[in-house]
């Protein structure tokens, strides 16, 4: 058709060639069906030719020429990445309504259960375009209590989108994405997201500046605002960095503060379905490890383990190092390398750089062979 349509303007591909800004070469292999016929090389030959209407007609016959060409087994072998080549997303909507918040509000719990049973490296690159999408959104005309909720929902996903980053090892883009998380955040007043969100902000500096993590999760405990379950994850994080620094027993009090609260259970925010009892659990039991309370860790750590299923593959493979490390601290080093040799294998299922590090750093301290 666009082959027709040349050479029925009395034009040869060079002549063609010289009035768009395609090559030669590129317009013979569309015209030979050996490219595809982009939205935009389609209406240079319409604009150059003075032609309408070759784009639907084309569209329709080169759908119905992929779908002959499979039926008769002699489907196309170019990449499929090519099939991308021209593929536009939607414009940026006029109007924006509770149908996109709540859009963006699924995104997260979809991102969150992959980023929990894959790992980050899995989830990241597919939430980070949710994102660029949500975060588009909010440049439209909105209501002012929709652009509340809006704002919070993106935060939420940004949040998670930081998380799936610093899981994968992507330091620089979790550390973007975590600042306009908590922007948005604030922007959406959403107390026990702002909170959460300078958590795992804490969590990615804590190792190498524990003092200053303890700054942040204490700024966030100030906001008397935050719900029960969230301000337990608050304790029980502050207190593995107070034990990291040094403050043993600024930690285990932090402990007591968490497992208080924890039992009070109550709500939770839409975003924060992960944040069960057995979540703040494994916090409280790394931190009860770091603070050198380990015949205890040991006890919880193996109670916690056999509940912990296949939707969160990587916080297993992450406990089962944890373990491991107490019992190497305690001179277990069979049951060490036996646990180690099991994250191993569940690490076969996860894409985590994070916790793939981790078990590195076990399998220097225990020696041995792994399969």
């Amino acid at each position: 058709m666009l082959r027709a349509a040349r050479l029925s303007a009395g034009l040869s591909l060079s002549a063609l060639a010289g009035r768009v800004h395609y090559s030669k070469s590129t317009l013979g292999m569309v015209e030979t069906g050996e490219r595809t016929a982009t939205p935009d090389l389609i209406a240079a030959y319409e604009r150059t030719l003075g032609v309408q209407g070759l784009g639907a007609d084309v569209n329709r016959r080169e759908l119905l020429a992929a779908a002959a060409a499979v039926l008769a087994g002699t489907s196309a072998t170019d990449p499929l990445a090519r099939l991308l080549d021209g593929v536009t997303t939607a414009d940026q909507p006029n109007q924006v309504g509770w149908s996109e918040v709540t859009a963006v509000q699924q995104a997260t719990a979809v991102y969150t259960t992959m980023d929990l049973r894959f790992g980050g490296a899995v989830a990241a690159d597919l939430s980070t375009g949710a994102l660029r999408w949500a975060v588009s959104l909010l440049d439209a005309r909105m209501h002012e209590d929709t652009r509340v909720a809006l704002c919070g929902a993106v935060g939420a996903l940004a949040d998670r989108t930081a998380w799936t980053h610093f899981d994968a090892g992507r330091t620089y883009s979790a550390r973007q994405l975590s600042t306009l998380a908590l922007r948005t955040a604030d922007a959406g007043a959403d107390a026990d997201l702002r909170a959460h969100v300078l958590l795992n902000i804490a969590a990615q500096i804590g190792e190498a500046l524990p003092s200053e993590a303890v700054d942040l999760v204490n700024g966030a405990l100030a906001d008397r605002r935050v719900c029960t379950l969230e301000r337990a994850n608050l304790h029980a994080g502050l207190a593995k960095h107070l034990a990291r620094s040094g403050d043993l027993g600024q930690a285990l009090q932090h402990i007591r503060e968490a497992e208080t609260l924890a039992s009070r259970g109550g709500e939770v925010p839409e975003w924060a379905g992960f944040l069960t009892k057995d979540h703040i659990n494994s916090i409280i039991t790394q931190a009860l490890a770091a603070a050198g309370e380990h015949h205890e860790a040991i006890r919880r750590f193996e109670d916690l383990l056999p509940r912990m299923g296949t939707d969160r593959l990587r916080g297993r493979a992450g406990r089962m190092i944890d373990l491991a490390e107490v019992y190497a601290a305690t001179g277990e080093r069979e049951r060490a390398r036996d646990l180690a040799s099991q994250a191993t294998t569940a690490l076969r299922d996860v894409r985590s750089t994070r916790v793939t590090a981790q078990l590195a750093s076990l399998r220097e301290t225990v020696g041995g062979a792994f399969a």
